[in-house]
């Protein structure tokens, strides 16, 4: 038995390892996920204003502010007991900031936090074992994907095509948030009661226009064909089946063009999306469409018992037709993406927020409650620094992480678990391909499949909310004052890009914050074992992965983990959410906050 770690694991906000048991034939059997620091957020906005959440909160991340603005702000919303009347066109201008920070978001990483790992030398070796057709598809994955800094063997590379091009759409779209928002990261549009600034026809022209440009970039380098036609053949198609045979079809007509001449560039049609979706999969690529070699990313980051394993929506952008206002518990026809939970047999159920926890069992908090829903959440952390140890295993506390579950079972959250929850056609149509040929359909394929298709769900909404539903200059919001705050509660249900985000306030007489938990993404993904001792999703989809490239086809090579690497990576980690502040010395219990 060989322990494997991997640390930092993330590519921006370090903070996160991985600690793997790999055995001798090279697959993982056991896993801690750490969270390498306490998130303080819970009890520093203790005693503030709470209308200063929006703007406070948003610190937790420097790349997802917008969501946790969003949360707050609806948090707030529910608290000052305006949430039925806040105009739609506040709503609306939510539902634009969060989708240029959807879009966005999953750029990054599909681009430049996960897609590098495509140019791993590893793969040059097992693609050369397909001739001259390997080599020249080992070509596309180094030019398109190499990041920054890249060296094989010595001799450096250039940085990959589609890993530039998706900076410049990075900046654009964090340009247009900052149009509406005043700037990116931490803008300043979220306010109880709606937002602050309404938007003019030169704005929503100028946004249009941004959106424009990065879709051109989807087309040229993405898909390799109009997004319109892959929308329409995907997303609105009639039926899953269809919008899977499409995508088959078309990756069928682009081999026939390509095996011959082996030409895989972009020019030839070979977005980064059929690229991947063809090499990527035993399934597709091998069986379906007869290549000979895969990456076999749809044998990793499996569940082994779908009896200990959900998904979870809080459901996301509010529904135009609706009107005025909306309900704080996101019932399930109340937004674009609705909200909803699955179980790891796919059956769908009804979302009930009350069945929401945390557990702190395996976690460096201090509490005679082991299990305590956000209403009710506690956070004390460990105080003594040697009782802070990653390094003893599954059956001791190993991480500043909380373990949040759904009626006791862990859930993963993110754009997989969105895209099965509404039914979206084409990664619903993958899902029951997979399960037909006898594949457990959540796997380290689909889950980037479903990221990569997000966008182009998204990108149709919005398009509609500027052009056809919010009025420039419209009413953005309701009046509110500290005294509506009152000894009051408040639930604030969206999603970020990363998945299911949920802040909870209380206040006291004095209107000021006495609770403020936050249950986040990166907590819900990237847990570790929760009070039934049932280990995490990352934790689970990592136990039975190989550690090395496309099934250990290279034999297994414990230095380059690139099972734990992809795997892992696929749930888009980002600590920042789960980790933060301490005050070390514990003399400073009220804080004086200035944000700038």
């Amino acid at each position: 038995m060989v322990q494997v770690t991997v640390d930092p694991l993330t590519r921006i906000e370090g903070h996160y390892r991985i600690n793997t048991e790999v055995n001798e034939e090279g697959v993982i059997t056991d896993a801690q996920s750490n969270g390498l620091q306490l998130r303080g957020f819970e009890r520093l906005l203790q005693h503030q204003d709470p209308r200063d959440a929006s703007l406070l909160s948003q610190r937790i991340c420097g790349v997802c502010p917008v969501s946790h603005g969003i949360a707050a702000a609806n948090a707030l919303d529910d608290l000052f007991g305006v949430a039925g009347e806040v105009p739609i066109d506040g709503l609306l201008m939510r539902n634009v900031h969060q989708a240029l920070n959807f879009i966005a978001s999953h750029a990054a990483h599909i681009y430049l936090l996960w897609g590098p790992d495509l140019a791993n030398p590893a793969y040059r070796d097992i693609l050369a074992k397909y001739g001259d057709v390997g080599n020249a598809v080992w070509k596309e994955l180094q030019g398109r994907f190499a990041p920054l800094i890249y060296q094989l063997d010595g001799t450096s590379y250039p940085a990959g095509s589609s890993y530039l091009g998706s900076i410049v759409e990075f900046r654009r779209l964090h340009e247009a948030i900052s149009l509406i928002a005043s700037k990116m990261p931490h803008p300043v549009l979220q306010h109880v009661g709606g937002v602050v600034y309404s938007p003019t026809v030169a704005d929503i022209g100028q946004i249009l226009s941004y959106i424009t440009k990065t879709m051109e970039f989807v087309e040229a380098f993405t898909l390799g064909v109009s997004p319109d036609i892959w929308i329409e053949n995907t997303y609105r198609a009639s039926s899953p089946q269809k919008a899977a045979n499409f995508v088959l079809n078309h990756l069928q007509e682009l081999l026939n063009k390509s095996l011959d001449n082996k030409d895989f560039s972009h020019s030839a049609g070979w977005g980064d999306v059929p690229l991947f979706a063809a090499f990527g999969s035993e399934l597709i690529g091998e069986k379906l469409l007869g290549l000979p070699i895969s990456m076999k990313m749809d044998l990793a980051g499996t569940y082994k018992d779908p009896g200990k394993i959900g998904f979870l929506s809080y459901g996301v952008f509010f529904k135009p037709e609706n009107g005025n206002g909306y309900d704080p518990t996101s019932p399930a026809d109340s937004r674009v993406i609705s909200s909803g939970y699955m179980n790891g047999y796919f059956k769908l159920e009804k979302f009930d927020y009350k069945k929401i926890s945390e557990s702190i069992n395996h976690s460096f908090y201090i509490d005679d409650v082991k299990d305590r829903p956000p209403w009710n959440g506690v956070t004390v952390p460990e105080g003594n620094p040697e009782n802070i140890d990653y390094t003893k295993g599954s059956k001791s506390r190993y991480s500043w992480t909380k373990a949040p579950h759904y009626d006791g079972i862990p859930c993963e959250v993110g754009p997989l678990a969105r895209m099965i929850i509404m039914g979206e056609p084409l990664v619903t149509g993958l899902v029951k391909t997979f399960q037909d040929n006898g594949y457990y359909p959540v796997n380290n394929y689909t889950r980037m499949i479903a990221r990569m298709q997000e966008i182009l769900v998204v990108v149709p909404e919005l398009t509609k909310w500027l052009t056809q539903d919010i009025q420039a200059g419209g009413k953005v919001a309701v009046h509110t004052d500290l005294s509506m705050a009152k000894s009051s509660t408040g639930m604030g249900l969206w999603e970020a890009p990363r998945g299911a985000l949920g802040h909870w306030v209380a206040t006291g007489p004095d209107s000021m914050v006495t609770l403020y938990q936050a249950v986040v993404p990166s907590t819900w993904n990237l847990a570790p074992r929760n009070s039934q001792e049932i280990p995490s999703p990352v934790e689970q989809a990592l136990i039975g992965t190989k550690i090395s490239a496309a099934e250990n086809a290279l034999g297994v090579d414990y230095s380059n983990p690139l099972g734990i690497l992809h795997t892992a990576r696929s749930y888009d980690p980002c600590l920042a959410c789960a980790v933060h502040t301490i005050d070390k010395t514990g003399k400073h219990p009220d804080y004086i906050i200035k944000v700038l």
